[in-house]
């Protein structure tokens, strides 16, 4: 039988979208090879992962890491930049979002004294990490991702920046920043807006704080408002390389499609609190109690 033209081009069609199609499975397979952590996989993960089947309320840490050549190799581990705790119920269709100040004094599981929670990361990784979170702050934790700040970079350039008001008027490592001024902010503009604290103006943690969840509310905007298959190569090359999670590729496909109407509704919230020098003569961000058990309360209400 003789194909009409419509029908040679219908199969060259055909022939382009199982070719696109076996590439991104092959992707997906290398992707959950790259970023699944099988060293951080036990049982919290099975019951995380039944817990997503039946679509049930989920805790998720999320931790922000800086890459640093001198820690590595010295063996010192890597300390958290970003600390936050999503609470993501489907039912509901909401998330509360709590940003953990990275000074917090903190008791680490087998660590004597006290220390900063930002420190955990280095001292055990992810499991050390979630476990002074659970102890410290009184919630569950059914898993974890990791994202290393580059890879927060590369992923920002990849959208083509992000658009933010700037909460604060500061200078830092060669990017300024003006109170109430809208602009788009590149990679490597965006690491700078999240990462400074400590300069004339910036805030402080509670600052950098209310930064991150700007520029993160941003990204997630920019990504669900793109279709691009190129964008989503892009993604998963960066991906590969700079995010590590107990979950497999296949429970975060489940996340984002039962749990996508839940992550729009986001409650972002901060612990209020103070920066003390304590009598180790080291800064540590004390939190006000009442404030962090009623945000504590209100981030596990949202687990029922």
């Amino acid at each position: 039988m003789k194909l009409t033209r419509k029908g040679k081009v219908l199969i060259i069609i055909l022939v382009l979208v199982l070719i696109v199609l076996g590439y991104f499975t092959y992707k997906l397979i290398h992707l959950n090879q790259s970023i699944h952590d099988p060293q951080n996989t036990g049982k919290e993960s099975k019951a995380t992962q039944e817990k997503i089947k039946a679509k049930k309320p989920i805790s998720i840490a999320i931790f922000g890491v800086d890459s640093d050549v001198e820690r590595e190799a010295d063996n010192m581990g890597q300390r958290t930049d970003t600390l936050l705790i999503a609470s993501i119920n489907p039912e509901k269709k909401e998330t509360k979002l709590i940003s953990i100040p990275r000074d917090m004094s903190s008791d680490i599981p087998g660590v004597e004294g006290n220390e900063k929670i930002a420190h955990a990361y280095a001292y055990g990784g992810p499991k050390v990490a979630m476990d002074t979170i659970r102890q410290n702050l009184d919630v569950p934790i059914d898993s974890y991702v990791t994202v290393d700040m580059d890879g927060f970079k590369k992923m920002i350039d990849i959208f083509d920046g992000v658009n933010v008001t700037s909460n604060a008027t500061f200078n830092y490592n060669g990017s300024s920043f003006k109170e109430g001024k809208k602009e788009n902010l590149s990679g490597d503009s965006a690491l700078n807006y999240v990462r400074s604290r400590k300069e004339e103006g910036a805030g402080g943690d509670e600052g950098r704080t209310a930064r991150q969840r700007q520029v993160i509310d941003a990204l997630a905007q920019s990504a669900r408002e793109s279709s691009s298959i190129f964008k989503l190569n892009k993604i998963l090359k960066v991906s590969e390389k700079n995010v590590k999670t107990n979950l497999n590729v296949a429970d975060l496909k489940s996340l984002y499609s039962g749990y996508k109407e839940a992550v729009q509704s986001m409650d972002k919230m901060s612990i209020d609190g103070e920066n003390l020098i304590e009598s180790d003569g080291v800064w540590y961000f004390e939190p006000d109690q009442a404030d962090m058990t009623d945000k504590v309360n209100e981030y596990k209400s949202n687990l029922k």
